[in-house]
């Protein structure tokens, strides 16, 4: 038996509820971690509210650091004891997550191994966000140097690495959109502008003499997007990537066609089963950025697992860290 935390029936944070569960076995093709580190995200107070209709009881988590504990028929790559990360929203193969838990179950072309000196809370923080965050700057923007970058919600985990990875590329200019001042000081210092979001018409038209901007990365939705989509360059593309606002304004197609404009949409955990090998790719590269400091994302808070329903309620009210990994194992 292991411990996890557990959503038996979807509700609030209370609903997550730590218990006694039967270890997780690998099948055909996986193998299962003793996990060290479970990262926490905004998405995974979704799956525990019930938004996606998973069935239940359900083990929240797709992100996690930890060791390899047995190795699944045809699995050769992985060895046990070697220190691994995954993901596990690859849900197109059916239900996965279960990172939330001392053991879980990965598909052996979600993972990779890490380096033996690798900081394991570090790297589980950046997992999801910035896997996310590379495949759509390089597979669907197909980012370039000369390209101004405008990301909404850039104090938050998905912003924030994806303000730091189009600096790194590098993009000749990174714009973070906030909600408020007080979110100023959490936006990436690559950032070479900050702007509230209250003010993103006029500033935008203003930095780029009325041109507008060339990629937009935008997990926010609502009025925000509306607004940025409007100022977006001719050829210039916007990533969907989450609709953190609840609000999922409608755009239109005329703009899109008179604006030489582009809207894509990207959803890692409905897609990752279909593009293994893009997914393996960007994972190499985020960890490997990470751990020689090229990708400096700041250490995310650590807290137990016991603490896990404290942390959903800090996402949900917008009082979180950026990031928050919950320490599972030894």
């Amino acid at each position: 038996m292991m411990r996890a935390a557990v959503v038996k029936v979807p509700g609030p944070a209370e609903s997550l509820q730590i218990a006694e569960v039967s270890d997780a076995t690998p099948g055909e093709g996986e193998l299962s971690i003793e996990v060290r580190f479970a990262g926490v995200g905004f998405v995974d107070t979704l799956f525990r509210a019930g938004a996606f209709g998973l069935p239940t009881p359900f083990v929240p988590g797709i992100e996690v650091t930890g060791h390899v504990r047995e190795v699944g028929a045809g699995v050769s790559e992985f060895t046990v004891g070697q220190p691994v990360g995954a993901l596990l929203n690859d849900f197109g193969r059916g239900v996965r997550a279960g990172g939330y838990a001392e053991i879980a179950v990965a598909h052996a072309s979600m993972t990779i191994p890490l380096p033996e000196d690798a900081d394991l809370a570090r790297v589980a923080g950046v997992l999801v966000n910035g896997v996310t965050a590379w495949m759509s700057l390089h597979h669907l923007a197909r980012l370039r140097v000369e390209d101004d970058v405008l990301v909404l919600g850039a104090s938050g985990g998905l912003g924030g690495i994806a303000s730091r990875l189009a600096a790194v590329h590098p993009a000749s200019r990174v714009i973070g959109v906030v909600g408020s001042d007080a979110k100023r000081p959490f936006v990436a210092d690559e950032c070479t502008d900050v702007i509230v979001g209250a003010d993103l018409a006029a500033m935008v038209d203003e930095m780029t003499d009325g041109r507008g901007v060339d990629v937009i990365v935008d997990p926010v939705g609502g009025e925000l997007r509306g607004q940025a989509f409007e100022r977006l360059a001719p050829f210039g593309r916007l990533l969907v990537l989450g609709n953190a606002s609840g609000q999922d304004r409608a755009l239109s197609g005329d703009a899109a066609f008179y604006g030489t404009r582009q809207v894509m949409g990207f959803s890692l955990g409905g897609v990752a089963h279909l593009v293994p090998d893009q997914v393996r790719t960007a994972l190499a590269a985020v960890v490997g950025l990470t751990h020689r400091g090229v990708l400096r994302e700041p250490a995310p808070s650590v807290v137990p697992l016991t603490d896990v329903a404290e942390v959903h309620r800090a996402l949900e009210n917008r009082s979180a860290s950026p990031k928050t990994v919950l320490a599972i194992g030894a």
